[in-house]
């Protein structure tokens, strides 16, 4: 008997789950393999921990792989051996004749990662494609309805890829788009764009590929694991993402890229806001939803494996935040999450734009007294005559009087803007008053670079130079400097508070780097380690020597080493090996008798079930390592101990505070009581935004002004831009 195409009608999805749910579509749906129960969760908030259960037959012992017309494509769970498609709008069902071995193509049960719907399924010439990453198979099946047998095809695609693009490669991601269907190819030193061109005769199905541009590759900047790319049509609409990280298990994002292809000129172009759209990135699809009606708006948010955490990235903030889901405990019964596009009238309306606000104007100081139009008034502070105001700026310093100059229209007329070139009025500015080192953030495409406050939570802002409004990489940061790395390769001094730019000499790729003192200095020593030359170690005398010069170790019988956190005390140099171990370099300035000491102090035994992350901070004599678990799960201080020759495990850090960065850290005595005994990390709590520390005292982690606290790193936010901990220096 030849096996004919099932319909069920038992009433729409929507007929049978909950109000709270079916007036907010799209939604997320999470599959319980061992239950057979189904949690939905709304896109309209998918970060709440508000679920609706519920079973859906359709779904049970079926795992979702994709959405697309509106149409689910459904597999069983495990074997996905059977495959189907479900409209929940009409809950029709359309089952596919059983998915062999060999109509695999020799592939293994769960050898598909990527599917697509190349138009809905009712669509007589609509076909279903399934693609494994990294092999050269296509396996499709046409949907026609009137045909009385569906069949499986198998096509074996890498002679006409080759043929186009001159290398051996594999296609990626499928997607939809206005009525094609597109894929990215990657081969050796290129990534392209490629139509998947489907024409759909009367007995067969012809499939061949069109390139039609290069992806918008980004440069691949020092401590990237790996890049990946996804792509997503919707409507006319194809967007590119990609995703570096900073490891090859996908946890630790570096940076992240949006591109829309403008199809007239069919160029890629970078979007620096989402504004009320969103996308969401799963191991299975991709949803893109133009208008949400929430916070959840302006993102791209990253599901975790088993969907225990989400990694949301606002694109115009470039602000990456951390959310755990705790309703997925149970992580190694649920299904990776799914996407549930459904395509249902809903009741929902979004609430209409809000009219501009009116702003008032305001008119100048005239004879110190303030005028305004209108009937909103700025208040004097304290209602201090101005000259009395004027006496009390001229005690401020540092950024304080920037602080209290910004206060109010009053304030700004009694602190006049100091200009660098006067050396007599810049002094106030050049005393720095701050308890703590500032988080400092470039953000080229608004051309500022914003100052955080971690103790007061104030925000501070200056013009990004000319020169650096591009992208480059924060390499390190010591006394008020930073040392930029550029794409080209370049290495520049840059002093965000004074301004002053100094280009270094070209240097072939180095890993890591670090220098002893300001550029300013007759001393000043840069010092790059890399693992893929034949001199690991490179050293530039900035004020003695016009280049660089190159040091070699001797290895012996193993692998090169890396090394991470290089820190100068005196005329030593201490870094992190890449095995954990702690190295020191004496005399490193002496470039004829410099002697190198390998494993001076042994990688401790940490709580953590990794590595975790390490960080090497220094402070006169004392040298920490600080462990931080993933997702900041656990963290404990280590200090050294040179005697013994190991590190020792302190609970108190007593008076000193720690600044963690990913190049640099820092380590400074408390200036105030309630800064002691705390380390500071590059993260925002999503609530307040102040500045994210931990104490040792606690155990916790905390902000300031406001009572948050919090056992690990979710509900933070971590800046993507170029950033780092910088003490303002005025020389």
């Amino acid at each position: 008997m030849e096996r004919k195409n099932q319909e069920i009608c038992c009433g729409s999805l929507r007929d049978r789950l909950p109000d709270q749910v079916s007036k907010m579509y799209p939604c997320f749906v999470a599959q319980n393999f061992e239950t057979q129960n189904q949690s939905f969760y709304t896109i309209h908030d998918p970060l709440s921990h508000n679920s609706y259960g519920c079973q859906i037959p359709e779904l049970v012992g079926k795992q979702i792989r994709g959405c697309f017309h509106g149409w689910m494509i459904l597999s069983n769970h495990p074997h996905n051996v059977m495959w189907s498609l479900w409209n929940p709008s009409t809950s029709k069902i359309i089952r596919l004749p059983p998915l062999t071995l060999k109509a695999r193509g020799g592939l293994d049960d769960d050898g598909f990662d990527c599917c697509c719907l190349s138009s809905p399924a009712d669509d007589p010439n609509s076909v279903l494609l399934l693609m494994k990453t990294g092999k050269p198979n296509i396996v499709f099946c046409r949907l026609d309805g009137k045909r009385k047998k569906l069949r499986w095809t198998n096509m074996i695609y890498a002679k006409k890829l080759k043929n186009l693009t001159g290398v051996d490669g594999f296609l990626n991601c499928l997607t939809c788009c206005n009525g094609k269907v597109y894929a990215f190819y990657r081969g050796p030193g290129k990534q392209i764009l490629i139509q998947v061109d489907i024409v759909v005769k009367a007995r067969e199905v012809v499939i061949s590929f069109l390139p039609i541009l290069k992806l918008p590759w980004p440069h691949i900047g020092r401590g990237v694991s790996t890049m990946i790319a996804f792509l997503k049509g919707s409507c006319t609409e194809l967007f590119c993402i990609l995703m570096a990280f900073k490891d090859k298990e996908w946890k630790a994002i570096s940076a992240i890229y949006l591109f829309k292809l403008d199809m007239t000129s069919m160029m890629w172009e970078e979007l620096q806001d989402l504004k009320d759209a969103m996308f969401v990135v799963d191991l299975v699809d991709i949803l893109y939803y133009p208008a949400v009606a929430s916070e959840a708006g302006g993102c791209i948010h990253i599901i975790g494996e088993r969907g225990s955490i989400v990694h949301s990235y606002h694109v115009k903030d470039k602000t990456v935040l951390v959310s755990s889901l705790p309703f997925v405990a149970l992580a190694s019964h649920v299904s990776v999450w799914a996407m549930l596009e459904c395509r249902l009238k809903s009741d929902y309306k979004q609430p209409e734009e809000e009219k501009d606000h009116e702003i008032i104007l305001r008119s100048v100081l005239k004879d110190g007294n303030a005028q305004f139009n209108g009937t909103v008034k700025e208040s004097h502070l304290l209602n201090l005559p101005l000259d009395v105001l004027e006496t009390i700026m001229e005690f401020c310093t540092g950024f304080e009087y920037l602080k209290f100059r910004a206060t109010c229209r009053y304030c700004y007329v009694a602190a006049p803007l100091i200009r660098w070139g006067n050396k007599t009025a810049s002094k106030r500015l050049r005393t720095p008053t701050l308890s703590s080192p500032l988080l400092m953030v470039f953000d080229k495409h608004q051309g500022i670079i914003t100052f955080t406050d971690p103790i007061f939570g104030g925000t501070y802002f200056l013009k990004t130079p000319r020169e650096l409004i591009h992208d480059f990489q924060i390499v390190h940061s010591k006394d008020g400097w930073l040392l930029i790395l550029e794409l080209s390769g370049t290495l520049v001094f840059f002093n965000p508070f004074t301004g002053y730019i100094h280009k270094l000499p070209k240097i072939g790729y180095l890993e890591s780097y670090c220098f002893s003192s300001p550029p300013t200095s007759p001393d000043c020593i840069v010092v790059g380690f890399t693992t893929i030359m034949q001199s690991p170690i490179y050293i530039h005398y900035v004020s003695r020597a016009p280049s660089w010069i190159g040091l070699h170790l001797k290895f012996g019988m193993k692998d090169p080493f890396s090394f991470n956190f290089p820190t100068f005390h005196g005329p030593d140099l201490f870094a992190l090996c890449n095995n954990g171990e702690l190295d020191v370099f004496k005399d490193i300035g002496d470039h004829e008798n410099y002697s190198w000491e390998a494993v001076v102090i042994e990688y401790p035994t940490s709580c953590c079930n990794s590595l975790g992350h390490r960080f090497l901070v220094t402070r006169d004599q004392h040298r920490f390592l600080v462990i931080v678990g993933e997702n900041g799960a656990s963290v404990e201080v280590y200090k050294s101990n040179d005697d013994e020759g190991k590190w020792e495990k302190i609970d108190s850090l007593g008076k000193h505070t720690i600044y963690i960065g990913d190049a640099t850290c820092l380590c400074i005595e408390a200036k105030t009581p309630k800064m002691e005994n705390k380390i500071f990390f590059p993260r925002l709590h999503s609530k307040n935004g102040n500045i994210l520390f931990y104490s040792l005292d606690t155990r916790r982690y905390h902000t300031f002004n406001i009572q948050e606290n919090s056992e690990d790193f979710y509900q933070t936010k971590q800046p993507l831009l170029p950033h780092a901990w910088i003490e303002p220096r005025w020389s």
